[in-house]
């Protein structure tokens, strides 16, 4: 049975609902999603929209219909604003967080009336550092960038990870070992956000979570995948 994980700051509030579903399960039957295109997209307000999609990587909505992101080894990045009562889903993948997506979203969220002070994030299943291997040359390009290079977390080794419920990835660039959803933390807190306010529920979608979670393991096994949405709204 697959483990359903939970942000203990988001369940702090009880004016919040969320998920973060085991794969393939449908999204809320009344909720709202972005299609992701790894960019910095970041929407608002579908409340009023009939469509339940939309060309973004985030979505905010200040009413209680729940806005939704589907990852497979993508972050999943759940914000809710206790001051303001909205809430934004957003869709955080290497690429995405590296345009600047998840900057956006609190940018987007601040011109709603938000602080970034007052934010409360949760970032869920995703590949994580045990599973992710990452290019020497893609990190050698990243880190060339100031603003980014001291938010990066990568291991020469590959971390054990002890909570692992089948085999970890086996190592197929020669590179290195990326930690994501660190260096969206780091982000986070760039644009902001107490680091204290950032929850990470720590399942490793590749080595963790349910079978069918992970894009890169169907990749190395050929055992298939499922999008699994995460999603909040406001009650």
């Amino acid at each position: 049975m697959a483990v359903i994980p939970r942000s203990p700051l988001l369940d702090s509030l009880d004016w919040v609902d969320y998920a973060f579903q085991p794969a393939g399960e449908p999204p809320p039957a009344d909720g709202a999603w972005g299609h992701q295109r790894h960019s910095a997209t970041v929407v608002f307000d579908v409340e009023n929209t009939p469509s339940k999609s939309c060309e973004s990587d985030g979505i905010i909505s200040s009413g209680t219909r729940p806005v939704a992101v589907y990852t497979a080894d993508c972050l999943p990045v759940l914000i809710a604003d206790p001051q303001q009562r909205i809430v934004a889903a957003v869709h955080a993948g290497l690429k995405g967080t590296l345009a600047g997506v998840l900057i956006r979203a609190v940018e987007k969220l601040c011109e709603q009336g938000s602080a970034p002070e007052n934010l409360v994030v949760a970032i869920g299943p995703a590949l994580g550092p045990c599973c992710y291997e990452l290019a020497e040359p893609q990190l050698a390009e990243i880190a060339r960038n100031p603003a980014l290079a001291h938010g990066l977390r990568w291991h020469r080794q590959q971390p054990v990870n002890g909570e692992a419920q089948r085999p970890q990835a086996t190592a197929r660039q020669q590179g290195v070992w990326f930690d994501l959803p660190a260096l969206a933390t780091q982000m986070l807190v760039d644009a902001g956000v107490p680091a204290a306010q950032i929850d990470n529920v720590g399942v490793c979608t590749y080595c963790m979570a349910e079978s069918g979670s992970s894009y890169r393991f169907n990749t190395h096994t050929g055992s298939g995948y499922h999008s699994r949405y995460s999603w909040i709204r406001r009650r």
